[in-house]
């Protein structure tokens, strides 16, 4: 429980300030806010040597450091939409996706076996250098966008992207991607106490499958997005999406942990950079941070909501309960998609509706 409140408060406030970190990387520009962001990562973990229980001091510490990770997460992915070409933007965030996609599943075995050797004291240390060995990368990177010499004003600035989001087309993309997001959620966070319920020994199948299928997906099939567009490709991963939460109710069948995997896998693996290139495509140049800010957000603001709901609902009728009401949330996602190819912006190449 404790875990659950920490993690959900600062998630929370990460959100929240996640438009302002798009505010600052269109003012300041990406490296500016990738090296400071990168300081402030390498400082978050040492405090936690310091803590002694479950006080203040710690939602304080974990705030700060999802805080920072959320601003990184942004950065990252609005500096990667500025290195590819707009007719392969998808398939330049599918690719730069594949290394967020690694540590999922390299970092809990890792860290799992450094808290095993060292205690958390060694985690911790080595979590610090990791995070200096990326401050140091991030260093060598040059600014490929032009920073504003005179930024519009923060007020004009939040007019416009608020005009875009309620009249640019990107409401329906940010809400599906609100959807997606629980249901990332749910998969990360209750298929473990599941398979725990149903005495399954391991649940590393799962995610091991889920994991794979993402990188081999975006691997061998990051051209098909730009050449087919959003649309052809979104409607049936969340379809597929779905399937894989929904089988999961069929647990304990033979077979069904890897199946669910992979199929949850293959539409993380195509939602993930086609609902942001979607949204980027959408959005003057001018506001691509502040756009993949928001839409970093979205996501995970639907595991905010996510995980309260997953856990009442599990707890009230159970976990197939739930699995079953996330795949139904999908399928609402899918239907969002649907509705909104109807407004004649399927193919990813063309222009935004506002510029």
């Amino acid at each position: 429980l404790t875990i659950g409140l920490v993690l959900g408060t600062g998630l929370a406030v990460s959100v929240g300030l996640r438009p302002a970190v798009g505010a600052l990387l269109d003012r300041l520009g990406r490296r500016r806010v990738l090296l400071a962001a990168g300081v402030m990562n390498v400082a978050s973990f040492p405090p936690f040597l310091l803590l002694g229980g479950t006080g203040p001091w710690l939602y304080l510490l974990a705030t700060l450091h999802l805080v920072v990770g959320g601003a990184l997460f942004a950065a990252y992915f609005t500096y990667a939409a500025d290195l590819v070409p707009a007719g392969r933007r998808i398939e330049g965030i599918a690719i730069f996706g594949v290394a967020g996609m690694a540590p999922n599943g390299l970092g809990p075995w890792l860290g799992e076996a450094i808290i095993e050797r060292t205690g958390f004291a060694g985690f911790l240390f080595a979590a610090t250098g990791f995070a200096l060995v990326s401050l140091a990368l991030t260093t060598l990177i040059e600014e490929h966008r032009a920073v504003p010499v005179h930024a519009a004003a923060p007020r004009s600035a939040a007019r416009d992207m608020a005009r875009l989001v309620l009249r640019g087309g990107l409401l329906p993309v940010m809400a599906a991607t609100v959807l997606f997001g629980a249901g990332i959620n749910a998969a990360f966070y209750f298929v473990a106490p599941f398979t725990r319920d149903l005495h399954i020994a391991r649940a590393a199948p799962f995610f091991a499958a889920y994991a794979s299928t993402t990188i081999a997906l975006r691997v061998f099939g990051r051209r098909l997005p730009d050449r087919m567009g959003a649309h052809p490709i979104a409607v049936p991963s969340f379809g597929v999406f779905a399937l894989g939460l929904a089988a999961l109710c069929l647990l304990p069948q033979r077979g069904v942990l890897v199946a669910a995997g992979m199929a949850c896998g293959a539409g993380h693996g195509s939602l993930f950079p086609v609902l942001n290139g979607l949204a980027v495509t959408r959005t003057p140049p001018r506001f691509h941070g502040t756009v993949v800010s928001l839409y970093t957000a979205a996501l995970d603001g639907g595991a905010v909501l996510g995980t309260p709901l997953c856990g009442a609902i599990a707890h009230a009728a159970g976990y197939r309960a739930m699995f079953a009401v996330m795949a139904a949330a999908s399928l609402a996602g899918l239907l969002l998609m649907t509705r909104d190819a109807r407004r004649g912006t399927a193919r990813l190449g063309a222009p935004g509706p506002i510029s």
